[in-house]
């Protein structure tokens, strides 16, 4: 079987919050004993490979930036060998001068011990978690981790907060080096499907992100599919004072021209761009957050609401990574980018819950609430003119309706005919949108929430994550989810706001793009085709 392999990208802080859940999902699922059935091909993304101790690895096909400061626990040569400093040097001239270790939570203690059972033990790691590695499941090839070294994470002095920036830095040493090992990935596949770029589209990262895109889009012939993300809160969110107020104004503006010029850009130079955020803004803060029934998450917590978006990200990717589905990543973005709409909107429903007492026939009938939340910023998601793909997950086929001798009332409704979870969700959709083109892709498995996975979820749920129909407490151990990507005419709304909001902000007041070589010319120019890409979601575009 071809693997198809694609190479992740991520860039930004709080997009490797996103990819450290990511990949614990992904190594957390792997079944070593090879006694379970698995769906999904993990070589796609993952590569086999050998420690110079001879020992075999299989470690994320990956690279990934971020600050200086901001690894903490993690070595920047991944963590799979630690290197022996001293070596072996034997002269007495010679002193070993090592910074101390930062210390280590209880659960990346327990890690390295290997004597207990993770997902028995409770951790509370709200408290003790600073950043995305302290709860980084996996360890990565030596190659992937790329530290920018001109730039302190958390840092007022030296903030990597503007795009021109991250332009900048790509034409530097670092953009050289970088490349380099996306050759040396490339190399190494059999037959490469494509590139998946991740990253926060709010500061520098954004132009260090494109900067790469627009350098891996002409060497290499393959498809591209983004994910810009913008955090679900910032630490200037709630001024007190008047000069907090000030600088926060002009934060909320930076952030704002950094998402335009992301979008403008990939528009250029990727196939499918799909942004995320938790909050219903977006920009110029991300705004109230939203709601999933039966989870209950604090916004202004990454370790929480990253594992949302990491969620949603898995769950859309079993798409093209799903072992009995033909569907490649290029496929996924040629249905999803009619007409030049090369913007989609993404959506996500957390636990998809219904009862345990409840068949799935009788929950589609019943429910007049959508079974989805959009996860994309300022959109909200139409109903009708849709292209539409959307994956679910955990519904057991016994969850899909009564034995004919027990239907009673499900007799007389028409989806008593599917005989699939697959064919009910079809029919659902022909039925609630109208005029729309909707592809379905469905996972026995569901969505496995083993430590370190956010203990977030209400306890009205059972260990399944279904609605459970007594009173006794269960942990949450996996729950059925579904996740969409969509597109059509309502993205024209997301794309007006985007550039009536960041049309209002005068280039005289940003003086930081200036400075690093964006001229009035240029910038004017990005705005103009924004706005010639909304034209693509006209509505005299039809489906």
């Amino acid at each position: 079987m071809c693997t198809r392999e694609i190479l992740t990208l991520q860039f930004g802080h709080y997009t490797n919050y996103v990819g450290s859940h990511f990949w614990n999902v992904q190594e957390l699922s792997f079944d070593y004993t090879g006694t379970v059935k698995t769906e999904c091909n993990h070589d796609i993304l993952y590569r086999e490979g050998q420690s110079s101790s001879g020992e075999v690895t299989y470690t994320p096909r990956l690279l990934l930036a971020d600050l200086k400061g901001s690894l903490k626990t993690l070595p920047a040569t991944g963590g799979l060998e630690e290197t022996n400093l001293e070596g072996d040097f034997s002269w007495d001239e010679v002193e070993t001068i090592k910074e101390p270790e930062p210390d280590k939570n209880e659960f990346l203690k327990d890690i390295n011990a290997d004597t207990t059972n993770l997902h028995d033990k409770e951790y509370k790691l709200e408290q003790d978690i600073n950043t995305w590695t302290d709860y980084l499941y996996p360890r990565f090839h030596s190659r992937t981790v790329n530290i920018i070294k001109e730039y302190q994470h958390n840092s007022e002095n030296e903030s990597f907060d503007i795009f021109t920036s991250g332009c900048t830095l790509w034409k530097s040493d670092y953009g050289e080096t970088f490349a380099d090992n996306i050759r040396k990935y490339v190399e190494e596949c059999d037959s490469l499907q494509g590139f998946q770029v991740n990253f926060d589209c709010t500061d520098g990262f954004s132009g260090l992100a494109l900067g790469c895109i627009e350098h891996i889009s002409d060497e290499y012939s393959k498809t591209i599919l983004s994910y810009p993300i913008i955090a679900s809160h910032f630490s200037d969110n709630s001024p007190s004072t008047e000069e907090e107020r000030e600088k926060a104004t002009l934060k909320d503006s930076f952030r704002l021209v950094n998402i335009a010029l992301s979008i403008e850009a990939l528009s250029q130079h990727v196939k499918l761009f799909v942004p995320l955020c938790t909050g219903e803004k977006g920009w110029r803060k991300p705004g109230n957050p939203r709601l999933f029934d039966n989870i209950h998450y604090k916004p202004e917590c990454y370790y929480h609401s990253s594992a949302l978006l990491a969620s949603a990200m898995d769950s859309l990717g079993q798409k093209y990574r799903h072992k009995s589905n033909v569907y490649t990543m290029s496929d996924v973005c040629a249905d999803m980018t009619g007409y030049g709409r090369k913007m989609a909107a993404a959506s996500l429903g957390i636990p998809l819950t219904f009862s345990e007492s409840q068949y799935l026939i009788e929950y589609l009938n019943s429910t007049t609430r959508p079974i989805y939340q959009s996860i994309t910023p300022s959109c909200k998601i139409a109903t009708d003119k849709l292209f539409q793909l959307i994956t679910v997950r955990g519904i057991p086929e016994t969850y899909l309706k009564a034995p004919m001798k027990e239907a009673k009332e499900q007799l007389n409704i028409p989806a008593y005919r599917c005989n699939s979870v697959k064919e009910m969700f079809e029919l659902y959709f022909q039925a609630n949108n109208f005029l729309s083109a909707t592809n379905v892709t469905v996972c026995e498995k569901p969505l496995e929430l083993k430590t370190p996975y956010p203990r977030f979820f209400s306890d009205s749920l059972n260990k399944y994550g279904f609605i459970k129909s007594g009173p006794e407490p269960d942990k949450v151990e996996s729950c059925p989810v579904i996740a969409g990507l969509h597109n059509g005419n309502f993205m024209a709304d997301m794309i007006e706001k985007l550039h009536r909001d960041v049309s209002r902000i005068k280039f005289s007041k940003l003086h930081k793009f200036g400075n690093e070589g964006l001229e009035y010319g240029d910038y004017k120019e990005s705005l103009d085709r924004i706005a010639e890409f909304k034209d693509n979601y006209e509505d005299n575009f039809e489906l």
